[in-house]
């Protein structure tokens, strides 16, 4: 069972829930210290649902809008997450950042570019570490030690994203620099 179809099953374990909070939750939460396929959550509901993990209630949601699927975790779906919890974590720690991977084959010419991929990962930094910021003050329904501690690690590897791109940003700006300079030098 693929680590998604726990991070679901967790999260319904918690309280009956509909599909777009279980996004919400994946997106605006976990997404922070595990890459989250959202377009794999309604996929995912529905092989657990077939499967007898969660089953589904239908609430009317009152102001002509569709009707929604609320999901709750069966007795089977307690039974597999008891489960998953006893066995040891899957894959190794990662730390795969897109950005890194371009900024390894830049060359002088796209030295402006980067500032621009730079500046975007600094704002989805800050957006991030403010929503954690948020969560650890007032964290909501999911609040236990464990994912208090998560959010309080998100949260530290965000400023510490923020603090090493910055330093990144400034490396970059004073090497423009330092280029344009040689540049208009009579040489």
């Amino acid at each position: 069972m693929s680590t998604l179809r726990h991070a679901i099953l967790g999260i319904v374990e918690y309280h009956p829930v509909h599909g777009y909070e279980i996004r919400r939750i994946l997106q605006e939460g976990i997404s922070t210290f595990w890459p989250v396929n959202l377009a794999g959550i309604y996929p995912s509901l529905r092989k657990l649902e077939e499967e007898g993990l969660v089953t589904h209630s239908t609430e009317s949601s009152g102001d002509g809008r569709p009707d929604r699927k609320v999901f709750e975790i069966t007795e089977a779906g307690r039974a597999e997450m008891a489960r998953w919890r006893r066995l040891p974590p899957e894959g190794s720690p990662s730390a795969k950042v897109p950005l890194f991977l371009k900024l390894l084959f830049m060359r002088e010419e796209n030295l402006r570019d980067s500032l621009d991929w730079i500046d975007k990962s600094l704002e989805d930094a800050r957006a991030g570490a403010e929503r954690l910021r948020q969560e650890v003050d007032d964290p909501g329904q999911l609040d236990t030690i464990f994912t208090r501690h998560m959010r309080e690690t998100g949260l530290a590897h965000a400023e510490i994203t923020i603090e090493k791109l910055t330093e990144l940003r400034e490396k970059v700006v004073r090497h423009i620099a330092k280029l344009e300079t040689r540049a208009s030098s009579p040489g």
